[in-house]
């Protein structure tokens, strides 16, 4: 399936810590995705975005650092938030908008982690 690159706002990308934000997702019916997300135990989660073209679905989740929090570790912390789509998913793909990467459904994999993979090297 070929994705439109505008959706993606460029190529993959990780930020610049390396993470992909959104790492799965659960379809909880054919309009109403579950992201499972990964932030920092110091950040608060304020909400989630899609944007919805013919050809894919980028999602997104509002995560800030709470700027009041005294002790912060550096550990992640998952959590899940829905979001409802317009359309149907059907056969769209899902692509964290962080890292532009795509995402799997109810899957442990985080695809940002093999960007660099080379097989000859391993």
């Amino acid at each position: 399936m070929a994705v439109d690159p505008a959706v993606m706002g460029g190529p993959p990308r990780p930020l610049d810590d390396g993470i992909q934000e959104v790492h799965t997702y659960e379809v909880r019916t054919p309009t109403e995705l579950q992201l499972s997300y990964m932030h920092g135990t110091c950040d608060t989660t304020y909400g989630s975005r899609v944007r919805e073209t013919p050809e894919a679905v980028v999602v997104d989740v509002d995560v800030r650092r709470d700027d009041n929090a005294e002790v912060c570790t550096d550990m992640g912390k998952t959590d899940r938030i829905c979001v409802t789509l317009r359309e149907r998913l059907g056969r769209r793909v899902v692509l964290d908008s962080s890292s532009g990467v795509p995402l799997l459904p109810q899957s442990d994999v985080r695809l940002v982690e093999f960007q660099k993979y080379d097989p000859r090297r391993s």
